[in-house]
């Protein structure tokens, strides 16, 4: 069997005689199962295994990039030559420079052994014992059209002929599910996540529940007036407006003309005194971490916007040379066969004291908006204008009166960060991307 090391060691050795100046590999495994079940049986089951490896290396003065699906010396003579043949048509002008790795690495721990103890068994019965427990709670609950149940476990490493050598170990499971209800030809849907890295934390129950309760209390919605209103976005729906113009917040976006922010915006103030938006590559408030990203330079924690304040952009080391800056930290590959791009580790709006429900307490007549669609087809990430199509509920004098469905809610995420009058208490994650609830003071809504 090859190891990376191994593979690593003869690649270079190759690449170096061929006459590649510099070179690097890019490692990635991962082993995955994942149970869907659907009327008390399985309906999808999927138990994978699956490596690769990137190369890229330095060229006749441009950078060459090629893959293998597996770990075979053999393949090491056609990756070279194809990185090579690519490096000679690449028209860049911008030289691509590998980074050496830093002194330190921030300490994160990904893997938690405890998540193994679970079996495919026990993982395969806690998703049929959720669906089963979800169609129990209430006679109007006709289906739960996903319910899935799963655990990933990965190996990342990056080396290079400059020195770097860094490598990260992960797992996590994961378990949703979506109920759908039904009453008077009215047919409502509710969803709800767990993440975590072990399952001696995760309540099925807990989670067919709270699904069950938001598809129920969707029930009898209505549209309402077309208007201005005060808004309250929970912290899902705030998470969903903020991955969809995070890219505004990449340097290399305002280098090539696609956001409104660039590095002449520094200092500038673009939100409200009280938001601070944050990018940690570690931090406790999030279940993932990253010491290194996808180039081996190390994370950092660093406010991006500070009490209203631009402090910086998101930049991998291409980007950075650009602006005359330092790499954030923010490199991104797709997997090990993609190209160098940015992206957030974890972005987040540092949370405020006042809780989810005493928003609402505080709002004499406004909407909170629980589901947002048409996410990308309605937002422009240049301009920041969106139009989403929104269910939610209806407020008067700090109570909710009743659910709302087929409103657009429309406006300008600049504006909407300047409009925030309100961060609550209650920030999760998702993903790379956590938000608590917000408040907007006002957006146009379209209903009757």
């Amino acid at each position: 069997m090859t190891t990376f090391e191994s593979f690593r060691d003869e690649l270079f050795a190759q690449a170096k005689a061929k006459g590649f100046a510099d070179y690097e590999l890019y490692y990635l495994a991962e082993d995955s199962f994942s149970v869907r079940v659907l009327n008390g049986g399985i309906d999808e089951y999927k138990n994978t295994m699956s490596e690769g490896a990137g190369f890229r290396g330095t060229y006749n003065g441009k950078m060459g990039y090629a893959y293998t699906e597996k770990l075979d010396t053999t393949l090491i003579p056609q990756m070279l030559q194809a990185a090579a043949s690519n490096a000679g048509i690449i028209a860049e002008t911008e030289v691509e420079k590998l980074y050496p790795g830093d002194k330190t690495y921030t300490e994160c721990n990904n893997y938690n052994p405890a998540l193994n103890n679970a079996d495919a068994t026990q993982k395969i019965n806690w998703a049929l014992e959720m669906e089963k427990y979800a169609l129990s709670l209430d006679p109007r609950v006709k289906m739960a059209d996903y319910c899935q149940l799963g655990t990933t476990e990965g190996c990342l490493a990056i080396a290079n002929s400059h020195g770097l050598n860094v490598s990260d170990k992960q797992n996590m499971g994961y378990a949703y599910l979506v109920a759908r209800v039904e009453e008077n030809g009215m047919t409502k849907s509710g969803f709800e996540f767990w993440i975590g890295r072990d399952f001696a934390e995760f309540d099925y129950k807990a989670l067919a529940k709270k699904a069950v309760d938001i598809a129920l209390s969707y029930l009898g919605a209505r549209s309402i007036p077309t208007g201005e209103y005060p808004i309250i976005f929970n912290n899902n729906t705030a998470r969903d407006i903020f991955e969809v113009f995070c890219g505004i917040f990449m340097a290399e976006s305002g280098q090539k003309g696609f956001s409104l922010l660039n590095k002449s915006r520094m200092g500038e103030t673009i939100a409200a005194p009280h938001i601070t938006l944050r990018d940690d590559g570690v931090t406790d408030l999030s279940p993932i971490g990253h010491s290194f990203d996808a180039e081996g330079v190390a994370t950092q924690q660093k406010a991006i916007i500070e009490n209203g304040v631009l402090k910086t952009l998101l930049y991998n080391t291409k980007a950075a040379a650009k602006d005359g800056v330092k790499s954030t930290g923010n490199a991104s590959k797709s997997g090990f066969g993609g190209a160098i791009t940015t992206d957030a580790k974890n972005l987040y709006l540092v949370p405020g004291e006042t809780s989810h429900e005493d928003m609402i307490a505080g709002l004499h007549k406004g909407i909170v908006v629980t589901e947002l669609a048409g996410l990308h087809s309605g937002a422009n990430s240049v301009s920041g204008d969106f139009s989403f199509s929104a269910d939610g509920f209806f407020v008067e004098n700090g109570k909710i009166t009743k659910p709302v469905e087929q409103i657009t809610v429309a406006g300008n995420f600049f504006d909407l960060l300047k409009n925030i009058t309100t961060v609550g208490s209650n920030l999760r994650f998702q993903g790379s991307i956590g938000m608590p609830s917000i408040l907007v003071e006002k957006l146009s809504v379209a209903g009757l």
